[in-house]
């Protein structure tokens, strides 16, 4: 047959090949072709925070001036320099009037941290611009005086820098609006389909908002509380108020309000009074 078949190729001028031998070289090198195409594409859409740690400048300026981080273990300190890179690297970072250091965008991103750490794979992905005003500005809208403020629609988070760093200057008063924002942004997180959502405890929240129903309305009737006056203003300035309080008087917040602080604790699971993360 082989002789039959060269004679005949000779005939018709077309060249002749034993059995092949390449073959399966080819198709192994296109296969390890394919596989490194295919791995470039997967590197290459990755989100930056999920390919870059952070530099030795940004974990320098963690250790000095963040003290949640400073307070952590050792392990704990690792997923909170996760959670800062994801906001470092993947956050849109604009300065209106003010250029955005590496400071800014680091101590905001801790700020970030410090409520997530109870959720360390959560980056707030509808929130994907963060402005920064060097001081309080002027809402065009409303026409009043802000120190920060959550856009849903737009994906914004606005905060005033020297607001901001007031509220870790004075660590103790409940009043930061650096947790105040990022735990409204948080609120509506939880309620935004798009893979992030429905993170906060259904059980817990449902509790929660009933006992938060029941605190506005004492507020708003001038009864006492433990809370400032501004956390009857709503559903969603009560949770961010108690943010504040969570984290800058825990032991007091839990003694106050064991039930809210209970509640807040399994949604952010976390336990600030006792130093402890529940997962």
């Amino acid at each position: 047959m082989r002789n039959d078949m060269s004679a005949f190729l000779s005939l018709t001028g077309a060249p002749y090949a034993e059995e092949p031998t390449s073959g399966p070289w080819i198709a192994l090198l296109l296969l390890l072709a394919l596989l490194s195409m295919a791995a470039y594409a997967w590197l290459t859409t990755l989100k930056p925070w999920r390919r870059r740690w952070l530099s030795a400048e940004h974990r320098s300026i963690l250790a000095k001036y963040a003290i949640s981080y400073q307070r952590l273990l050792p392990e704990q300190r690792k997923r909170m320099e996760r959670i800062v890179a994801a906001f470092v690297y993947e956050k849109d970072w604009q300065g209106a009037g003010i250029g955005v250091a590496d400071e800014m965008k680091v101590m905001i991103s801790a700020c970030a941290a410090q409520l997530l750490m109870g959720h360390p794979r959560l980056v707030l992905k509808h929130f994907d611009r963060i402005i920064i005003y060097p001081d309080s500005y002027r809402n065009r809208r409303t026409g009043r005086m802000h120190h920060g403020e959550v856009r849903p629609a737009a994906g914004t988070i606005l905060i005033s820098w020297d607001d901001f760093v007031n509220g870790y200057a004075h660590t103790r008063d409940a009043h930061n609006v650096g947790l105040h924002e990022l735990a409204h942004a948080l609120w509506f997180e939880n309620m935004i389909d798009n893979g992030e959502h429905h993170f906060l405890s259904p059980r817990f929240l449902a509790d929660w908002r009933r006992e938060a129903a029941a605190e506005i309305a004492r507020i708003k009737r001038r009864e006492p509380s433990f809370f400032r006056e501004y956390a009857g203003t709503n559903e969603a300035e009560f949770f961010a108020v108690a943010v504040e309080y969570f984290f800058e008087q825990p032991l007091e917040f839990r003694d106050a309000m064991p039930r809210h602080y209970a509640l807040l604790s399994g949604m952010l699971r976390q336990d600030p009074a006792n130093a402890v993360l529940l997962n």
